[in-house]
């Protein structure tokens, strides 16, 4: 096993890490706006608005970010399939190419 490759994680992926973040920051902000707006429309007081918009945006951050591990993952496993198939194909050809001259 000294010569199996290090797997990167999410948060140490050159794109996936800065991806999921910047989501994070995005549900929280977006989760609490939209809590804030729907209880200060709804005529309840500043007091309670700016709580449930707090626990919005704590659920929104949340969500996205199950949200996007699951979305990057998935990014992440089918470029690395991609990436295998095209290296197998440059070897078939080599291969082929060799075989031929």
């Amino acid at each position: 096993m000294e010569n199996a490759p290090k797997l990167t994680s999410l948060r140490d992926h050159p794109r996936a890490g800065p991806g999921i973040r910047r989501a994070k920051a995005w549900g929280g902000i977006a989760g609490f706006a939209l809590i804030l707006l729907a209880g200060m429309t709804a005529g309840g007081t500043v007091a309670d608005g700016l709580f449930r918009g707090l626990v919005g945006g704590v659920a929104g951050y949340v969500v996205v970010w199950v949200a996007a591990q699951m979305v990057w993952s998935q990014l992440l496993r089918a470029e690395a399939t991609n990436a295998a198939r095209r290296a197998a194909e440059r070897r078939r050809q080599a291969a082929a190419e060799g075989g031929a001259g």
